[in-house]
């Protein structure tokens, strides 16, 4: 053995019981962070005035139970904007305390997030490629908890559909079929903008899950048709279509939108105007989709990378994008935060600078009122999704740190997924 393998061999032998001792304590922060949100989850379900979107959805079931309209002008701020068809998922909660439900749903959102951390991490790497940082999960966590927060503070339905996106996306990439049908159906009631997703099935051209997912969406609108009719239905669609018109246009230009298309129109719009035009909303949707598509088709990332970038595009293209949704940015945050670039590390460090300091405690309701108008949400979102769109299109997966600090990558895909 010559001087240099020796030296080599001394080096791996030391860094090794360093390594699991750090991996340890990686663990450790993520089931502590993990204990956090639990305890969070159960204490917020238990106050009376918390939980307040899920609690939308529990009034939709009673009233899909009852056969009465999902949709009331008398609802005020806060109604039901989802397809009539969503209404019947969450008549299993309506027969539990409206508490129990709650508690039970931010429960449910936990572990929901513990499986998709299981379910993202990455492929065992190969020549050129870097292994994964074990902190990356809890830290993660960590610069999205303000998200988190208003997660289970309103009761939001995220952190679930994204678990159903990564499964239906998993077993895609399985040979899978019906179970990925059924996931994407699913995730696609829940919250509409999900159908971004289809991206990644004609893309890596699961064309058979799109078929399952057209049959489960049909096979789940049964329940709606039986209970009102094929004239209820139509009149059911036609007052969601009449909520949306009514309630997103005073939305997409106030403080909490946080989407893309809310930055574009106020690029565009004059400051006085307050409450834009349907067509502008339209036109601002179609370009920010414009845009992502084509950054990403510049790019041409893998797998992995394309689950994580239309997970974030589901929240960032969104014209009714706030600050909860963008958990769903979770897998995209961990490919930049696993690598220990120190660019995508900064630009993570941003996103938990802007979402603890951005906020009525942090700078007060005034201050943060004007800040927010600024979309700082968007504008640095947009800045990560750029920077790691420059980094795959360079070296095909965002740049990463080998334990010895050489520049590599991580590995393009995710455990169990095909190659690209």
């Amino acid at each position: 053995m010559t001087t240099s393998s020796q030296s080599a061999s001394a080096l791996s032998d030391t860094a090794s019981p360093s390594k699991l001792t750090s991996t340890k304590w990686a663990r450790w922060l993520w089931w502590l962070v993990l204990a956090v949100l639990l305890v969070a989850a159960v204490a917020v379900g238990q106050h009376p005035r918390r939980g307040v979107d899920f609690r939308v959805y529990l009034t939709a079931a009673e009233r899909f139970i009852e056969g009465t309209d999902l949709y009331r002008v008398s609802d005020g701020t806060m109604p039901f904007k989802y397809a009539p068809i969503t209404a019947p998922l969450f008549i299993p909660f309506s027969l539990l305390p409206p508490r129990l439900a709650v508690a039970l749903w931010n429960v449910g959102s936990i572990l929901a997030l513990v499986a998709v951390a299981r379910l993202t991490r990455r492929s065992p790497h190969g020549p050129g490629e870097a292994t994964p940082w074990a902190w990356a999960p809890a830290l993660t966590t960590i610069a999205l908890l303000p998200a988190f927060t208003f997660e289970l503070f309103y009761g939001q339905v995220d952190v679930v559909m994204l678990l159903l996106v990564v499964v239906s996306a998993h077993g895609a990439e399985r040979g899978q079929v019906w179970r990925p049908g059924a996931a994407f159906a699913v995730a696609f009631l829940l919250k509409p903008p999900a159908a971004l997703i289809g991206l990644f099935f004609l893309w890596r051209r699961h064309w058979r899950v799109i078929g399952a997912t057209a049959v489960f969406g049909v096979v789940l609108s049964l329940p709606t048709l039986a209970r009102y009719g094929w004239d209820g239905t139509l009149t059911q669609f036609q007052m969601w279509s009449e909520t949306l018109a009514r309630t997103t246009p005073p939305w997409v230009l106030s403080g909490n939108a946080q989407g893309l298309p809310s930055l574009l129109m106020t690029l565009v719009l004059p400051g006085t105007v307050t409450t834009p035009p349907s067509f502008a909303i339209t036109l601002a949707q179609a370009v920010a989709i414009a845009l992502f598509l084509a950054g990403v088709l510049w790019a041409r990332p893998g797998p992995a990378d394309l689950l994580a970038l239309c997970c974030l595009g589901v929240t960032l293209l969104s014209p009714l994008a706030w600050r909860a949704n963008f958990v769903l940015a979770w897998p995209l945050l961990r490919a930049a935060t696993e690598g220990r670039f120190r660019t995508n590390l900064t630009l993570v460090g941003m996103i938990a600078f802007i979402g603890t300091v951005f906020s009525d405690k942090g700078l007060g309701i005034e201050w943060s009122r004007e800040v927010m108008l600024m979309r700082p949400f968007a504008l640095i979102y947009c800045a990560l999704f750029i920077a790691l769109l420059w980094q795959i299109r360079q070296q095909g997966a965002p740049r990463a740190m080998t334990p010895g600090d050489t520049l590599a990558r991580l590995p393009r895909t995710l455990r169990g997924m095909r190659a690209p």
